[in-house]
């Protein structure tokens, strides 16, 4: 913890707060995040003691360190409940996306009604999305698992919860950078036409998938690639 407050700034508390952060935090530098995970092996008993401060830094952290095999549904839906910050959110997706648990996980929060874990399932999709060769077995996902989920983004994206919304819109340029499903994506894409995402005091521009998807694509073949084969389609434990 200690560490952890080192690596934090008054200016990134401030940040964190206009982002929507209500509970405690150091306002912890990613790079700080990054040279500590460099030195901490991977502890659930250390993962669960930070998650359990109640510090957002702290439970970002518990998120990359806590072992792979610790890693089960019932954790993960504990987490979920204490997580109301998109931006945690999103590191317990992205962990999430890791475990063997993936694709089964996101299943469930996509039904959930409160917009973090609702947006948490579609983050899981895009994630997936990109890994074609991952097995049911280490948590992927398959083609007609994606094509359901298109339906559900056409139907519901413009109508949905603003984080959700958001993560919808990730998880249609996600599936549209899968070769096998592409083309149903890009039609669904076309059809949607640009999402209006409420970015509040963020800077962020809201992505067009149309356009995400076509521009994605040519990047890789340029290599020879597809996105699977690139930093799209890494598996990575945490954002």
């Amino acid at each position: 913890m200690k560490e952890l407050e080192a690596g934090g700034s008054a200016a990134r508390i401030a940040l964190c707060k206009r982002l929507g952060l209500d509970g405690p935090t150091f306002g912890t530098s990613y790079a700080a995040l990054k040279a500590l995970d460099k030195k901490v092996a991977d502890d659930t008993e250390l993962a669960l003691k930070l998650w359990a401060s109640g510090n957002h830094d702290a439970r970002v952290f518990a998120c990359w360190i806590v072992e792979e095999k610790s890693i089960t549904m019932k954790l993960l839906d504990t987490w979920a409940k204490d997580t109301s910050s998109r931006a945690l959110g999103l590191e317990l997706a992205t962990l999430t996306a890791f475990s063997r648990h993936a694709s089964r996980q996101s299943r469930k929060w996509r039904k959930a009604k409160d917009d973090v874990r609702c947006g948490m399932g579609w983050i899981v999709v895009g994630l997936l999305a990109t890994q074609p060769d991952r097995s049911a077995e280490e948590g992927g996902i398959t083609d007609d698992e994606l094509r359901v989920c298109l339906e559900e983004i056409e139907a519901k994206i413009h109508s949905a919860q603003n984080g959700t919304k958001s993560n919808m819109n990730s998880a249609l340029i996600g599936i549209g950078c899968r070769m096998s499903t592409s083309k149903a994506a890009l039609a669904v894409a076309k059809r949607v036409g640009k999402v209006d995402v409420d970015q509040g005091n963020r800077s962020c521009k809201t992505r067009v998938p149309l356009d995400e998807i076509k521009k994605t694509i040519a990047h890789y073949e340029k290599k020879g690639k597809t996105p699977a084969e690139g930093a799209a389609g890494l598996r990575r434990r945490h954002c």
